[in-house]
Formats: C-alpha cells, structure tokens, sequence
C-alpha cells in the first residue's frame, strides 16, 4: 500500500513539472538607462544596482517604486562590479577608461578612481570583504588579474592569466579566486595569498558567465558557443558533467538558498532553471525581454531579476 502510495505521488509530481515552468510569473521594470548589462542587489533585497553601459553610469532602482531612483557617471563603459562594506559600496570595472571605480551607495557620489589600464570587465569580492578581484582583458594576447584593497583603495598586485578573462566567483569556504578565460576555454583558478595560478580547468566554448554554491562545493560555468553548462566540482578540480542548456548561455546565477542554479539564455531570450544537486536534467523556463544578459537572486531564492541589454530594462520573475 506504502508502495502504491508513493507510486501515485510520482506521478503527479511528474504531471505538475512542466505546469511549474508555466506558472512563473514575470513582471519589468522599464528606462533602465542605456543599454544596461551587469546587476547586484542590495543585501536586504530592497534595491538594485545596474551599470549603463551607454551613459557611463551606475543606476540605484528602488524595488517598491519600480524605477530609476539614483545615478552617478563612474567611467567609460562600465561593465561589471560587486557591492561590498556590507551594501555601502559599489565597486565598478569601467572597460574603456581602464579604471575601477568606488561609489559610496549611501551618498550615490564617486569616492576612487583606480587607473590598471587595458580593458577591466568584471568584479568579484572575497568573503571577508577585505579584497577586490578584477579581471582585464589587457592589451596584449595575455590578461590581467588584479587583487585591490578595498580598505585603502589601492591596488595591491596584478597576476598575469590567460586570453579574455572574464567573470570572477571567490570560494566562501577556501577563498581562492575562479576567473573564466573566455579565449582560452578554461577556468583558472588562484590562490590570493601566493598570488599564483594553482590550477586550469577546461570547459565548453566561449565560456562567459560563472557562479559558485553557498558552500563552495561546485562552480557552474556557462559556454556560449557550445550551449551548455559545465559543473565543476572544486574539490576533484575538474568538469563533473556538462549540461545541455539554451540558446547563447550569458549569465550564471545560485540561489542564496544553494538549491537552484539559474543560467540566461541570450540567444533565445529565456531564462533555464535547474537544481544544483542535479538531479533532475531538464530545466525550467521563463521568458525575458531582448538581450538578457545578467541575472541576480533575491534574498528569499524565490525572486529572479534579469537585465535585458537590449531593451533596457529588468525582468522579475516570481518562481513558485
């Protein structure tokens, strides 16, 4: 009888999978500057942050108004930047005027402006808060990592890496520094204290957007030209699977909860929910608006914003 039971359990659990997927509701926010690209949330979940790449800005959007409520230039063709000193600072990598830029979110006014030359592109922070990591494409074949005190808003020392270096995650666990080379088609990882390169994992094609479990456990790693997502395992230090996902994967996000990983799919304009546990392979899908590219998750891992380059604007979606 037990067995039966829980037969006619799993059946209707599988009946209600793809219904899950169709009751995602979304919603947007409009006038998200010009041509936005990278997103952070405030930590109590009540703003979000936004680079505009075509004004040079970096944008506040209060969640209860639904709209554009703060703005400062930072530099040239801001791109990717991380939120530190527990939500009171912005740290934003400005690709064509080669600096990094702090901006005090209490006060919305530019406070450093760091010149590393070449091309910095993204920004990750470690756990403790005392370090930026800051990736370049440089001018040359080879890229650039470099680590910034964030205290003294210095910069502390530039590690040369691979081609086209990219996103950033920092281990919450063992602090070491996992940067994508999109032209190499790999992930190096660093050890911050030696400031060297302790290992090179291979992954799909044009690898672009990264993110990391709450625990550390696995890294997810989204290749956009092969349209797939590789899931490495940071102890083995190798690719466990690799996971057939949409059309152009970008952007790469886990839920605050570690159950969920959300990949967006720039190519076909939607959104591939998975569990990270992977246990089961296909995913659940939301639509966006043109040209998604970054994704963040709420403070209750329920809550998805997706920034539509394109069409300058941010998605929500409510997932169930």
């Amino acid at each position: 009888m037990k067995k039966f039971k829980y037969a006619i359990f799993i059946f209707f659990a599988v009946l209600l999978l793809p219904a899950f997927g169709s009751s995602i509701k979304t919603s947007r926010i409009k006038k998200i500057g010009r041509a936005p690209n990278f997103i952070a949330l405030s930590p109590d979940g009540t703003k979000i942050y936004a680079t505009s790449y075509g004004t040079h800005e970096l944008l506040g959007i209060d969640l209860a108004k639904q709209k554009v409520t703060e703005r400062v230039e930072v530099g040239t063709s801001p791109l990717g930047f991380a939120i530190a000193d527990q939500g009171d600072l912005a740290i934003v990598a400005c690709m064509d005027s080669g600096t990094v830029v702090f901006v005090n979110l209490r006060t919305f006014r530019v406070i450093a402006d760091i010149k590393v030359g070449g091309r910095p592109n993204s920004v990750a922070v470690s756990p403790r808060g005392y370090h930026a990591y800051v990736s370049n494409y440089g001018r040359s074949r080879d890229g650039l990592l470099h680590i910034i005190d964030i205290r003294e808003r210095s910069l502390v020392a530039t590690v040369k890496v691979g081609i086209s270096p990219f996103s950033i995650v920092v281990s919450p666990t063992t602090e070491k520094v996992f940067v994508v080379m999109g032209g190499d088609n790999e992930v190096w990882v660093l050890d911050p204290d030696q400031q060297v390169v302790v290992g090179k994992i291979p992954v799909g094609e044009a690898p672009d957007g990264i993110a990391i479990t709450p625990d550390g456990s696995r890294v997810f790693v989204a290749n956009s030209r092969t349209n797939d997502l590789s899931v490495i395992d940071t102890q083995l230090m190798k690719v466990l699977v690799t996971v057939p996902i949409g059309k152009m994967p970008f952007g790469v996000a886990v839920s605050p909860d570690g159950k969920q990983v959300f990949v967006v799919n720039t190519g076909s304009r939607k959104v591939s929910i998975l569990p990270t546990d992977l246990r089961q392979l296909e995913a659940t899908t939301f639509k966006t608006d043109k040209g998604p590219t970054d994704i963040k998750i709420g403070p209750d891992s329920h809550t998805a914003y997706v920034v539509n380059e394109s069409s300058n604007s941010i998605t929500i979606a409510n997932i169930p």
